[in-house]
């Protein structure tokens, strides 16, 4: 008879085995463990031989999780080689029924077809197992229980497939080479299992959900006892385990005297390292409580600086990463390299995105001449093992009183909003986000947000209100569908994380695509991501899920759809892809490198293409420069002089919040300051003047160093606007009438509290005006005055001037044509736009 062995071909739906003597004890067959440990077996066993056997098992189990009997299904004589305690592992597929007190013990229900269903009660569980739910379970005997080492959700779905493939394995049953697959994969784990063991000195340690990464295993592992959280990779070629241990958040600054006068305090200041008056280089020091904090450490694009002013930081206890954009991302090698011991936390969307992005940084930076190698493959490698991850919605403490949670940001996979609180103090960073959802993306929503005593916001379009994204969405395909149906090709230089696969999807799902059947081609980075993407399915919006779920369509790249969309594996495919008509989504978005560029090379000069810009473009970058261009035209693109003759169009598919975006999240969070980030000068003033904000909020436009602390005002306010921010809006007033007017009686607090008041009874003298049933009150101050006679004088005069233009009130010019428009002019003044009032 065949020996059993621990990795079946097949992951089971259940299997358990164990290694013994079986004996007779008292007249009842029983089966002896070298342990010590006995069971006995059930009627059904009562003619069995007597001796010393490896046992395929059924067994029943108590709900305090203790095996009481056990049915032998399969036997093997135990001299043909079995290896002790390794058969006592049990491997099985089922279903929650009931998750006990305390997270203690699970009931499971093991479906099997033609066979008595199974229901165990196994201790141990994982931590987010919830009822009805399917999962993968590896579980070891302890003594008398069974006890999980190891558990993984199973798509409920196809629960005979999930069963027998682990996630990562490929689920073609064509595929020969599944069962060696899954084999090295059960290998990897235990190898994993045992390395955690071995290097810790703890055993029971949870491991997550397995990704595979080209010849590599990787796990994050969790130790239920001590919270203790580590990485293993395991190689499947060699077996070989690699293990990082997370920094303890009960070790974080143990050895310092954190007294309670400390850890009371209401510390809370921000000073920007990057992105401050710009875009890039995202990083910002934070001072809460006892701690130092970083948000995000990204890198400038090609330039004399790429870092962010990182000698402005101490010893930071904590980096949190909002999302995976190289501007927020692309110095973390750095910062781990300089501060290795500092925790990094992001969402595992992020972090899976950060494998290739990061990975391209280095690549660029070795590859390009003028671009400084700031890590090399061995910070790579440590920075990588070294991010941990947290969920999106969900409170953590990773360091002692301070609570962090990640807010979904709507901007790109994995996008994260931070909210920091310390003791009374709070703060909330939004990285980057749109409140409004794209393809591949939920938009973040005002609900989730809380209120905060700092605001640090992104203001890319501060100046800007987007035209509506559907009908800018539907004008990009109508003009693509309209230069391929003429025989041509269109290139969309897109950002490869996010743009790019909104827009596939976007053609992917398009009735007009399916009967067309052009070719659609993506290239360079887009590639990579877009796999991230695929493999990432459950983090993306339910309607790209049900593309493949329900409808078995692969949401990316599939050269056998319609229309075939197919990835560029090497450079000298390109011709190909632009030898007849077809589209071509590529990297770069702003055309300053990548394989857009050769594409742009040729078609610019091609009358019957097209290139369409699909988003934000740098002022200085090529394809800001090539949006402003019209045919015959000509341009140095890579160092060729080229005479434009296709059609080049924008189209706003921004992954930013607009103006009405960024106001709408600032009036929600509240802050007491509001510190205005990654935007260009205009768009970072006109969003201050925005609405009523400066009259509600401190308002800071910091410069790379600028300290901004809680409680202390930005200095260029008066002590009008202080007031306005700080005193109340509103107050009750008596009116007391007399014969031929009335009196308004002012609070006294308001007379002798707010200088506000000062302005406003200067004169004595108020105008009033009814606005429906309200009245208002506007103070004439002396200036007021001089206007009035000097407008009288003019019109006296009899001449055109500005006191009797329709344009002139309250002493500006209000005509948008004027050279005046919007200044303080002089009653007596002209110019070329003076239009007669009627008045």
């Amino acid at each position: 008879m065949e020996k059993p062995t621990i990795n079946a071909t097949e992951f089971p739906i259940f299997k358990f085995t164990l290694t013994g003597k079986i004996a007779s004890i008292d007249g009842v067959k029983k089966i002896l463990l070298p342990d010590g440990c006995q069971f006995n077996l059930t009627k059904n066993c009562a003619y069995f031989p007597e001796g010393d056997y490896t046992v395929q098992v059924i067994t029943s189990i108590d709900s305090s999780g203790k095996i009481m009997a056990l049915d032998i299904e399969k036997y093997w004589w135990a001299e043909e080689g079995a290896v002790v305690g390794e058969e006592e592992i049990c491997f099985l597929v089922g279903r929650v029924l009931q998750v006990g007190k305390k997270n203690k013990s699970v009931q499971v229900k093991v479906e099997r077809p033609g066979k008595k269903d199974l229901k165990l009660c196994l201790l141990s569980p994982e931590r987010r197992m919830k009822t009805n739910q399917l999962w993968q379970i590896v579980a070891m005997r302890k003594r008398d229980g069974l006890y999980i080492q190891h558990a993984t959700p199973a798509a409920a779905e196809n629960s005979e497939i999930s069963a027998r493939y682990p996630p990562g394995i490929p689920q073609d049953e064509g595929n020969s080479n599944n069962g060696s697959q899954n084999q090295v994969w059960q290998q990897a784990e235990l190898s994993a299992i045992a390395a955690l063991s071995e290097n810790t000195g703890l055993s029971n340690w949870e491991l997550s959900q397995a990704k595979q990464r080209g010849q590599i295993w990787e796990w994050e592992a969790v130790h239920p006892a001590t919270s203790q959280k580590a990485r293993v990779k395991v190689s499947s070629q060699n077996q070989e385990a690699k293990i990082y241990c997370y920094p303890h958040p009960g070790s974080i600054k143990e050895d310092e005297d954190l007294s309670e006068e400390i850890l009371e305090t209401e510390n809370l200041s921000v000073t920007p390292l990057g992105a401050a008056r710009g875009i890039g280089a995202s990083c910002f020091q934070v001072k809460i409580g006892p701690y130092e904090v970083v948000l995000d450490c990204g890198t400038r694009p090609k330039g004399y600086d790429p870092l962010p002013a990182l000698e402005y930081l101490e010893n930071p206890d904590l980096l949190l990463i909002s999302h995976s954009h190289q501007d927020h991302i692309g110095a973390v090698p750095v910062f781990h390299s300089r501060f290795p011991g500092t925790p990094m936390i992001c969402t595992p969307g992020t972090r899976e995105i950060a494998h290739v992005m990061l990975t391209d940084c280095l690549r660029v930076q070795q590859n390009t001449e003028d671009s400084p190698e700031l890590f090399d493959e061995v910070d790579l490698e440590r920075t990588l093992s070294g991010l941990e991850t947290q969920p999106v919605g969900e409170d953590f403490e990773p360091l002692p009183g301070l609570k962090v949670r990640f807010i979904n940001a709507g901007h790109i996979l994995g996008a994260a909003c931070v909210y920091l609180q310390y003791g009374e103090r709070s703060l909330f960073y939004t990285g980057d986000y749109n409140t409004t959802s794209s393809r591949t993306t939920t938009g973040l929503k005002l609900a989730d947000l809380p209120s905060a005593d700092i605001l640090i916001t992104e203001s890319t379009y501060g100046s800007d209100t987007h035209p509506s994204r559907k009908a800018q969405e539907a004008a990009l395909i109508e003009a693509i569908a309209s230069v391929v149906s003429r025989g041509g090709n269109v290139l969309i230089p897109a950002f490869a994380l996010g743009r790019a696969q909104e827009i596939i999807l976007a053609i992917r799902t398009n009735k007009i695509f399916h009967n067309t059947h052009v070719p659609v081609y993506v290239d360079g980075l887009v590639r990579a991501v877009t796999d991230v993407f695929r493999d990432e399915l459950d983090l993306l919006p339910s309607g790209v899920q049900n593309l493949q779920r329900q409808n078995g369509i692969e949401p990316f790249c599939d050269p056998e759809g319609i229309p075939p969309i197919i990835p560029i594996g090497h450079p000298r495919e390109r011709p190909l892809a632009i030898a007849s008509p077809s589209v071509i989504i590529a990297s770069s978005g702003m055309l300053t490198g990548g394989p857009s560029v050769y594409y742009a090379g040729v078609l610019l000069e091609r009358d019957n293409a097209a290139i369409f810009i699909s988003g934000y473009t740098d002022e200085e970058s090529p394809g800001r420069l090539l949006q402003n261009l019209q045919t015959g035209d000509t341009v140095q693109l890579d160092g060729k002089q080229l005479t434009v003759k296709a059609e080049i169009k924008r189209f706003n598919l921004s992954a930013h919040a607009d103006k009405i975006g960024l106001t709408q999240v600032i009036n929600r969070v509240n802050p007491k300051h509001l510190v205005l980030i990654h935007g260009c000068g205009d768009a970072l003033h006109d969003l201050a003047r925005s609405g009523d904000l400066s009259s509600k909020y401190y308002i800071h436009i910091p410069s790379v160093g600028d300290r901004i602390e809680y409680g202390e005002l930005p200095g260029h306010l008066s002590k009008e606007k202080i007031a306005t921010i700080e005193l109340p809006q509103e107050f009750e007033v008596n009116i007391e009438a007399e014969y031929g007017g009335a009196w308004l009686h002012i609070p006294e607090e308001v007379v002798n509290n707010d200088p506000r008041w000062q302005l406003f009874a200067n004169t004595g003298i108020l105008k009033a005006k009814w606005d429906a049933h309200y009245l208002k009150l506007v103070p004439i101050t002396q200036q007021n005055m001089a206007q009035d006679r000097a407008k009288a004088r003019a019109i006296a005069s009899g001449e055109d001037c500005c006191a009797v233009c329709e344009f002139y009130q309250s002493g500006y010019c209000q005509n948008e044509d004027s050279p005046l428009s919007h200044l303080q002019v002089d009653p007596a003044g002209d110019c070329p736009s003076f239009s007669p009032s009627d008045r």
